[in-house]
């Protein structure tokens, strides 16, 4: 049995994504107006674009599954399996604890919150997988890394993995 809990942008992270995608494109008509005589430079700059967005677009979270085997946390690309035995801690965070928090190597609201975030408070990084900056999951491994998801319904994603983890 697979329960699977989606993701959806909230309306600030698609009105960053707006804003960012705007950006790029206005950038890039500016390199390409700017240097339409030169050789090499707005074909640099629009080559460093297109990866750096390719490498964020890759990473977008689509959903959260909480299988027989663990708990699967579903990129475009990448696949992140916690099995129940290796499971520390799994708890309910609010938007308050996660205030001190900045992207390290991640986005902060281009199609989503993810990637590796580190925590002014306490010194720590962690991993997200976020939609929206709301009802967030802490879940803690063995080996003390910490995965931040979103759920539209935390609670009954807490419940299901603590329920899993008791029967195994």
């Amino acid at each position: 049995m697979e329960k699977r809990f989606e993701y959806r942008l909230d309306r600030r992270a698609r009105r960053i994504t707006a804003i960012v995608i705007a950006a790029v494109a206005l950038l890039s008509a500016a390199a390409l107006c700017l240097w339409v005589g030169s050789s090499y430079y707005s074909a640099w700059l629009l080559s460093n674009i297109a990866a750096v967005a390719g490498l964020y677009i890759l990473s977008i979270p689509r959903h959260v599954a909480v299988t027989e085997a663990g708990v699967e946390i579903h990129c475009l690309v990448e696949l992140t399996i916690l099995n129940y035995d290796d499971l520390r801690s799994v708890r309910r965070v609010g938007r308050e604890e996660l205030k001190y928090c900045i992207p390290l190597l991640g986005s902060y609201g281009f199609f989503g919150y993810y990637g590796y975030y580190f925590n002014l408070r306490d010194w720590s990084v962690f991993k997200i997988y976020a939609s929206e900056w709301n009802n967030f999951v802490e879940i803690e491994d063995v080996y003390e890394q910490i995965y931040v998801v979103s759920c539209p319904d935390a609670d009954r994603l807490t419940e299901l993995i603590e329920k899993n983890r008791t029967v195994q």
